[in-house]
């Protein structure tokens, strides 16, 4: 029985390790204050528990709206957006900036050329065409988006920016419900771990307390001890 609980606790210390190392890089409230755009705000969110809390009620809907709003055509702004949307969802911090990384200089081209795609042929099963987007054209218009150069060809960054947005919405739907679904089976799993580690420990307990009571029956009434 000890070495069962000592390979359970050994698992369990092991899934908090992982955890921590996962996100080690994202905001806690012991450094958020170091984050741009956050340092202003945290006092503030170090008294909202909500904003720390890993119970699934406050991370489903940073799973969920922190996945659609990594995939929106909004690139700079996310992390802002993601801690005023935690406090409007009481949703969990760390998670919803974690997954504004989803999108980084590296990835934001491919993702929103692919989220594109998706917005033309959703708007086509309804019989809207839309013509197709080249690699050339999406990188215009990060240019455009990153130096703010608005009036530039403004008629065709607002049709790709609603084509997009439209493939990124759905994109992060379903993106989310894999992540959901992802917590909910790693949640499940430290739950076993942790169910089996304290029904051990109870055991072991009513053991102790069996074995205590032998002992007092056995001072008070030895054995071939005659009673009158």
């Amino acid at each position: 029985m000890e070495h069962e609980e000592a390979k359970l606790l050994n698992k369990h210390h092991r899934r908090i390790r992982r955890m921590k190392w996962l996100l080690r890089f994202l905001p806690r409230r012991a450094n958020v204050h170091r984050y741009p755009g956050l340092k202003w705000f945290a006092g503030f969110a170090k008294e909202r528990m909500y904003l720390w809390s890993f119970r699934y009620r406050a991370v489903a809907p940073a799973l969920y709206a922190g996945t659609i709003l990594s995939l929106l055509p909004i690139f700079g702004i996310q992390i802002p957006l993601a801690f005023l949307l935690s406090l409007l969802m009481r949703a969990n911090l760390p998670v919803f900036v974690g997954l504004q990384f989803i999108t980084n200089w590296f990835t934001v081209v491919p993702i929103y050329y692919i989220c594109y795609q998706i917005g033309r042929f959703s708007l086509k099963l309804v019989n809207v065409d839309e013509a197709a987007l080249t690699i050339e054209q999406l990188r215009e218009f990060m240019e455009h988006f990153a130096h703010h150069q608005w009036a530039a060809n403004g008629q065709f960054l607002l049709h790709v920016f609603l084509v997009t947005s439209l493939g990124s919405l759905i994109l992060g739907v379903f993106l989310g419900t894999v992540f959901d679904h992802l917590y909910k089976l790693m949640a499940w799993r430290a739950a076993v771990t942790w169910e089996k580690l304290q029904h051990i420990r109870e055991l072991r307990s009513q053991e102790h307390e069996k074995q205590a009571g032998q002992t007092l029956k056995a001072r008070f009434f030895p054995k071939g001890r005659r009673w009158r």
